[in-house]
């Protein structure tokens, strides 16, 4: 007879374990199975099909934290690179060639023009960086950017303004979202519960001669085996690292 394959689902994170019981439930239906064969059976299948969507919310709260963060992050690098082409023209203002001096104040009246951009809203930052980009590239304040050298502090502006701008567009987080989810008060609940019905199919796939059992059994093997091996690759990763000589 098959048994339950060994996982410990301590070791899963947050995602992995969210993608167990629903893999559980995917191979389950696409199966010929029917969950009625088994009241209790159905019970607790039930019962954990229920908890998905809170846990799948909560998963989306943490994303949405992670990437709140790493939108703070990346505005506070396109601040300081707007800051350092601020820095850039400021040892013009003595220059010594008519060229420099006229390019020193050229540039200077456009950057004044975004004094304390860097204080706005994200969207309005964005905006605003837009456009000042869009001017240090034009034919316009070619010549002046040349003379006082300002083609990379203008590409690091460029490229970090893209990288947030690319991030930020593409947020999952809702600012309107109120409600708040306790995501490891949810695992306990998820975890204790999946644990109770696949002990309890392999029980009675053990002690019973119905085929159902044993099937669904091999379901939920088809996923522990996968997640299993996850872990102990992970462990094993981990444990190299250690070893690994300096």
């Amino acid at each position: 007879m098959k048994k339950l394959i060994s996982m410990d689902a301590a070791k899963l994170h947050h995602a992995e374990l969210g993608q167990l019981i629903v893999r559980f439930y995917e191979d389950f239906g696409t199966s010929a199975l029917d969950v009625n064969t088994d009241a209790d059976f159905k019970r607790m299948f039930d019962a954990i099909q229920a908890q998905i969507p809170g846990y799948n919310s909560a998963l989306d709260q943490i994303r949405a934290s992670e990437e709140s963060a790493n939108i703070a992050e990346l505005d506070r690098v396109r601040d300081a690179d707007i800051q350092s082409l601020r820095d850039a023209i400021r040892p013009y203002r003595n220059a010594k060639t008519q060229t420099e001096k006229d390019a020193y104040t050229f540039m200077k009246i456009l950057l004044d023009q975004y004094k304390n951009v860097q204080n706005a809203s994200y969207e309005e930052e964005t905006n605003r960086l837009n456009t000042l980009l869009e001017k240090l590239l034009s034919s316009e304040y070619s010549t002046a950017v040349s003379a006082l050298g300002l083609v990379k502090f203008i590409n690091h502006l460029s490229d970090s303004n893209t990288a947030f701008n690319e991030l930020f567009s593409h947020r999952s987080f809702k600012t309107s979202q109120k409600q708040t989810y306790d995501v490891k008060a949810l695992r306990k609940v998820l975890t204790v519960d999946y644990k109770q019905m696949c002990n309890y199919i392999a029980t009675l796939a053990d002690v019973k001669p119905d085929p159902f059992y044993q099937d669904v059994l091999a379901i939920i093997n088809n996923g522990r085996n996968y997640f299993s091996n996850m872990v102990l690759a992970r462990r094993q990763g981990k444990k190299n690292d250690i070893q690994k000589p300096e």
